[in-house]
């Protein structure tokens, strides 16, 4: 039986971006949020973009309707990279004007929100991070909202791969008496299951740079509060496993880059699911290998939250059981030597 304080916010988060979608996708071409095809592109024509806006309104009513205490950083922070996303969906921004973007809107949940104060010591007990404590949790939060973006290149990937994640930290946080993560990362399931009939392929509707930014903001905001706070056995073991697939796809992509000599921030078509296309498989084949392969990293990181000895084992052999398998599909160019051995 799920309790009522979140059954409540999460079918209202569900229906407000359901019943909205439909008028997002009518309004965004009139707002000039319109994704054009270019090489870096999946779409063959132009798409409405811009569905962060639903996403944003489902959150905010939720969250009004269940009065989370001390929640308006976090709303004020998913406005403002919100807006930020908006403009890059309308006009476009270069690299270093979006980050600015972010770091802003991340500052704001920072200074007035929560931080990341206690990291677990691997051999017990616990660090304070004191003065590290603000840079930690803007990385941290950082990290999460480009680890969104950079995934969201095939209809209903980063939508789905969200629903999953917030399904698992729901499930942590109700474990370690988080209610008010519980409650957020409820909101967050509404919102993903409210957008992902129309995202998922063929796609009426982008999450575009608005909605994947903000659902990586979100999901950052319930992990710092709900899995990173919620007890001295878990530390980041469990966080990284939740969205190990966004994590590997984004390290390989900066190796990747790296070895090329471009910035790290460059775009290519050699992501996850870009790779899998190439390799022949259909949009809804790749984004039911990404749903599995993230159940099935959240299923490791709800056992290693309950056995803490399960995060020594699983951590490692999850890690390099994706990056051999991103190196098997050219995710990442591996030297010839260890390519001849694999």
């Amino acid at each position: 039986m799920i309790p009522l304080q979140l059954a409540v916010p999460g079918l209202a988060a569900f229906a407000v971006t359901f019943a909205l979608t439909p008028l997002v996708k009518r309004l965004a071409p009139k707002l000039g949020l319109v994704d054009l095809p270019n090489p870096r592109r999946i779409n063959k024509v132009p798409m409405p973009t811009g569905g962060g806006l639903a996403v944003l309104a489902g959150v905010v009513v939720a969250a009004w309707l269940a009065d989370i205490p001390h929640i308006l950083p976090t709303l004020l922070a998913a406005s403002i990279i919100t807006a930020v996303g908006l403009v890059d969906d309308r006009i476009g921004l270069n690299a270093g004007q979006k980050f600015i973007g972010q770091l802003a809107a991340v500052l704001v949940y920072v200074i007035w929100g929560g931080r990341i104060e206690f990291v677990s010591n691997p051999f017990g007990g616990m660090f304070y991070l004191g003065y590290l404590s603000m840079p930690v949790t803007v990385f941290w939060i950082l990290a999460l909202i480009n680890l969104m973006n950079f995934i969201d290149g095939l209809d209903g990937l980063a939508v789905g791969i969200s629903l999953i994640a917030a399904l698992t930290l729901l499930s942590l946080a109700w474990d370690l008496g988080r209610m008010e993560a519980a409650v957020l990362s409820a909101i967050l399931v509404g919102v993903s299951a409210g957008f992902l009939p129309f995202n998922f392929n063929p796609a009426k509707l982008y999450l575009g740079d608005a909605g994947a930014m903000l659902l990586g903001l979100l999901l950052a905001v319930v992990s710092t509060e709900g899995a990173l706070k919620g007890a001295a056995t878990i530390g980041l073991s469990v966080p990284i496993l939740i969205f190990a697939l966004p994590i590997v796809d984004t390290f390989c992509a900066v190796v990747r880059r790296i070895q090329q000599g471009v910035p790290f921030y460059q775009a290519d078509q050699s992501h996850f699911h870009h790779r899998m296309l190439q390799l022949g498989l259909t949009q809804r084949q790749v984004v039911f290998v990404a749903y599995f392969l993230s159940s099935l990293s959240a299923c490791a990181a709800l056992f290693a939250a309950r056995y803490a000895w399960a995060a020594y084992i699983l951590v490692p052999v999850i890690a390099a059981a994706f990056l051999y398998g991103s190196a098997r599909v050219g995710m990442i160019q591996v030297p010839s030597k260890i390519e001849r051995r694999m």
